[in-house]
């Protein structure tokens, strides 16, 4: 049996027992300064051995475990992993044994790992035989994460609703716990939830667990854009040991999507450069938030492969989409503006899984602006824009409306108004370096509209010209109804309903209510 070097040579463990909380002081603080000085596997290995030859009780053991997990939270996919398997080749007990195989499965599915359904079959086993709370913990944090790599949010919340991360036993996990909790939160579209519960989070998590990185996140989707940049830089510039690779990647995410919106893309490249050069998987997952911002700039995506690369990750798991949903229309027109189609394909279509498994009107309004996108339809985009409307995703919903606005099969007058509320609405969120595009899109159409021929003469004949969104209006109106009315009957909004009308108008060649009805009338005689 391998010796821990805090227990070699040690007096008989009655005598060791008076002292167990002085060792492991020493052990946590030896471990704390292996790892920010690139030891991290040296750490774990020293955890690791001291529960395989402690014999200082359950409480002792399940404080190392808990020490173990916190330190493997901190480590790339790759260090994390490689230190697990060589711990499971020490002689532990069953029941340690059980709670390192199930952190193994949990790092699997987090990063979507092709074996992850093996790894928790198998840490369900060990559970079963060990009966550990720990294992029982970690286990069940395992399968949440794989229902969050898969796109099914009620599935993880569903088994992250059975932990209680303020029981004393979970007192090592709960910062994981609350962590997954946000993210199913912010995936759901509960961003009034997220933000409660990150604020009601004990401080001590936040540096273990990235809670401040989510809360810059949710700051992010909701369009907080100044306070998410601001709160992300303070983070980064503390200097914290305990911020871990991944909570990193997260926040220079967040700082570049900002500088980007604020138009201000060299800054943004400065700090996206370096991370875009990560070709290594699994460690690279935790760059996909950042790649994800990375690819509206050319400069930056198209020499390194980037579209590639994260939509291969993408299909591995989804999870990197989740606190920000928006991210992945954006990755759908990086794929049509570069001509490709099969990236177009393959996102589209994980958006439509995800909204398929997470039926909210977030995700169907992403599934909605990401078709838009791929077969340029108009209508998708603007079911995308009404959908968005009933959510607090304002930097998603700017951006449908810019979508709308470029769609080259919709009238100008429409794709005007849209530009223009595009470029309010970013003025509102601070990104004026997109209001800035969106104002320019409302200039070229203006200049447009005025070479065009007046509103009133028709620009096709009849009914058959009106898209199936149009028509049901037109028939609604003409039975008599308030625009208000058949807003709320058609489901969208009254922006929408009164935009549609003047298409209606325009495409009738009419002006007014009663030659609609009128026009109704002869046709369906």
């Amino acid at each position: 049996m391998s010796e821990s070097p805090f227990t070699a040579g040690m007096p008989p463990a009655d005598d060791i027992a008076a002292d167990v909380e002085q060792l492991r002081h020493r052990l946590f603080a030896t471990a704390d300064q292996l790892r920010p000085a690139g030891r991290g596997m040296e750490a774990l290995h020293l955890l690791a051995a001291e529960i395989a030859t402690s014999r200082s009780g359950e409480r002792h053991r399940a404080l190392l475990l808990g020490r173990l997990a916190q330190t493997v939270a901190l480590e790339q996919p790759t260090i994390a992993l490689a230190g697990l398997r060589e711990a499971l080749k020490l002689r532990l007990d069953v029941r340690s044994r059980s709670t390192v195989v199930a952190l193994v499965a949990t790092i699997a599915a987090r990063t979507g790992h092709p074996d992850t359904d093996a790894l928790l079959r198998e840490a369900g086993t060990a559970h079963a035989e060990s009966g550990d709370q720990s294992s029982a913990r970690h286990l069940a944090l395992g399968r949440a994460a794989r229902s969050l790599a898969h796109g099914d949010l009620p599935g993880a919340q569903a088994v992250l609703a059975a932990l209680d991360p303020d029981s004393w036993a979970a007192r090592a996990d709960a910062p994981s716990i609350r962590a997954e909790r946000i993210l199913v939160q912010l995936g759901l579209g509960r961003h009034q939830d997220a933000r409660t519960a990150t604020r009601q989070a004990p401080e001590a998590d936040v540096p273990l667990t990235g809670l401040t990185a989510l809360e810059c996140l949710r700051m992010v989707a909701v369009g907080e854009l100044p306070e998410a940049a601001a709160l992300a830089v303070t983070t980064l510039s503390s200097g914290a040991a305990e911020i871990s690779e991944e909570v990193r990647a997260l926040l220079v995410a967040v700082i570049g999507e900002v500088r980007y919106r604020r138009g201000e893309h060299d800054d943004a490249r400065a700090i996206l450069r370096t991370c875009v050069t990560e070709e290594r998987w699994p460690d690279r997952t935790m760059w996909s938030l950042a790649f994800c911002v990375a690819v509206r700039d050319p400069a930056l995506s198209a020499p390194t492969g980037l579209l590639t690369r994260v939509v291969a990750d993408l299909h591995r798991s989804v999870r990197p989409l989740l606190p920000v949903p928006h991210f992945g229309p954006r990755l759908v027109r990086a794929a049509v503006a570069a001509g490709d189609t099969r990236a177009a394909n393959r996102v589209t279509e994980l958006v439509e899984l995800v909204s398929t498994r997470t039926p909210v009107p977030l995700w169907h309004a992403l599934a909605d602006q990401s078709r838009g996108l791929r077969d340029g339809d108009p209508d998708a985009l603007r079911s995308a824009v009404d959908r968005l409307r009933t959510t607090a995703a304002r930097p998603a919903l700017a951006d449908a409306l810019l979508d709308l606005a470029n769609s080259p099969r919709l009238r100008c007058g429409e794709a005007r108004d849209a530009a223009h509320e595009a470029a309010a609405l970013y003025a509102r969120i601070g990104a004026p370096g997109d209001q800035a595009i969106a104002d320019r899109r409302c200039a070229d159409l203006a200049a447009t509209l005025r070479h065009q021929p007046s509103i009133d003469q028709p620009v096709s004949g009849g009914i058959d010209a009106l898209t199936p969104a149009e028509e049901r209006v037109a028939e609604m109106l003409a039975a008599g109804a308030t625009k208000k009315e058949a807003a709320r009957s058609l489901f969208v909004s009254f922006h929408t309903v009164d935009t549609q009308l003047r298409s209606i108008y325009h495409k009738l060649g009419i002006h007014n209510r009663m030659q609609l009805v009128r026009a109704w009338e002869r046709t369906r005689r």
